[in-house]
């Protein structure tokens, strides 16, 4: 193959080249590097490929602490230092959204993590005769004996059970953990049986919960992890951010945007398990929560009580329908979507609703942008906050701040 010269970055941190005039697009290479590449997909349009050899390496090239770096498909920034990643991720949000939104919005310095490795409190690995993560975009399994974004505490129970378990018939191992409170879950995905008392007497002693499958076969159903001033419950199957400490940093950011009094209603849109409208709460006249999944609103309820918090409500249902419905009147309204962003009849209803101060938390930056475009007839985009919640990674998380539009 001819050798490739990186012309620039795309949006999920992989060089661009061209061959015979065709973009290449190569994961972890960096501007101005020229590689030898081997290809691994040809479409009408693009290549994909991978790094054979790095014939000319950029001053920014640092060696990867992990191994596996340039199998596994988990990180894309290893290979530079933590201070290039940020500013690849500042890069991305001011090109993103400024790209797309006819004004110019103020755009801060991104938060930095104080854990630029060992700080996700899940992983989920993938078993079939060997154990680890997926190669990127392939269902290739590369083993690992570690893993450096991981938590301390996930990659000890890891490192007892990938040795002494037999993995005959278990498809996948998530193991979850908590920073504050230093618990643990794991949950076996199988199709087949497996030594349940085997599993139990090896991790017993390290971790307060496990699952075969839907079965709690060891301790608690649930563990309790503490974030800012409050206690939530994380079940198997629970969202809760990856990273506890950036959490606490993007939700303060929310709380503080939001700018919450003693007599305010709060709407707290596509609410989880409720972390964020629980800590609105002790600022709010009245907090709603609203989430379509219903287990996790169940949990939300749960940490309402556990939390002792009487001025919060919650609802299962969609968004959209919901408010439609209700009619509700708030002062406030944080939204916090999937990577889909808001729906058109959610986007129309908080319109309608006219809230006088929005918050908009996005992990999706196309998405954001979109749902930006169509607010801005109607809210002053006023400033955006990102966030690194996914260090060696090229995601990025955004909090927005809106403010209804005086005419």
């Amino acid at each position: 193959m001819p050798i490739v010269k990186i012309e620039r970055l795309d949006h999920q941190g992989r060089g661009i080249g061209k061959i015979d005039g065709k973009i290449v697009f190569i994961p972890k290479t960096l501007l101005d590097e020229e590689v030898d590449v081997n290809l691994v997909l040809e479409k009408k349009k693009f290549f994909e490929g991978e790094i054979k050899e790095i014939v000319k390496s950029s001053d920014n090239r640092i060696s990867p602490i992990c191994p596996h770096f340039f199998d596994c498909g988990g990180c894309q920034f290893l290979h530079v230092n933590y201070e290039n990643s940020l500013k690849f991720k500042q890069n991305k949000v001011e090109n993103i959204i400024n790209k797309n939104l006819i004004k110019k919005v103020l755009i801060n310095p991104i938060v930095a993590s104080d854990e630029e490795l060992f700080y996700r409190n899940k992983i989920t690995l993938q078993v079939d005769k060997a154990i680890g993560y997926y190669k990127e975009k392939t269902n290739v399994i590369i083993p690992i004996e570690k893993c450096f974004i991981a938590d301390v505490k996930i990659n000890k129970i890891y490192d007892i059970l990938k040795d002494n378990i037999n993995m005959d018939n278990i498809n996948q191992i998530i193991i979850r953990s908590t920073k504050n409170t230093s618990q643990s879950m794991l949950i076996f995905k199988t199709c087949g049986k497996v030594d349940n008392n085997e599993i139990i007497v090896l991790l017993k002693d390290l971790v307060q919960s496990i699952y075969i499958n839907n079965e709690l076969i060891y301790g608690e159903e649930k563990i309790i992890e503490q974030l800012l001033d409050y206690k939530f419950y994380i079940s198997p199957t629970s969202f809760f951010q990856v990273n506890t400490k950036q959490a606490e940093k993007l939700y303060k950011i929310a709380i503080n945007y939001a700018d919450i009094s003693k007599d305010d209603m709060v709407l707290d849109l596509y609410c989880g398990t409720g972390t964020i409208g629980i800590i609105a709460s002790k600022y709010a006249k009245k907090v709603v929560g609203i989430e379509l999944n219903k287990e996790a609103i169940n949990d939300a309820n749960l940490n309402k009580k556990l939390n002792k918090i009487s001025n919060i409500e919650f609802y299962a249902g969609d968004v959209g329908k919901i408010l439609h419905k209700k009619q509700y009147k708030p002062d406030i309204v944080i939204v916090d979507p999937p990577r889909a962003g808001l729906d058109s009849l959610a986007i129309q209803e908080i319109v309608n609703i006219k809230p006088k101060k929005l918050v908009y938390i996005s992990c999706d930056l196309m998405t954001l942008a979109r749902d930006l475009n169509i607010l801005s007839d109607y809210f002053d985009i006023i400033e955006i906050t990102p966030v690194d919640l996914f260090s060696q990674t090229s995601h990025v998380e955004s909090v927005v701040k809106l403010e209804l539009k005086k005419y």
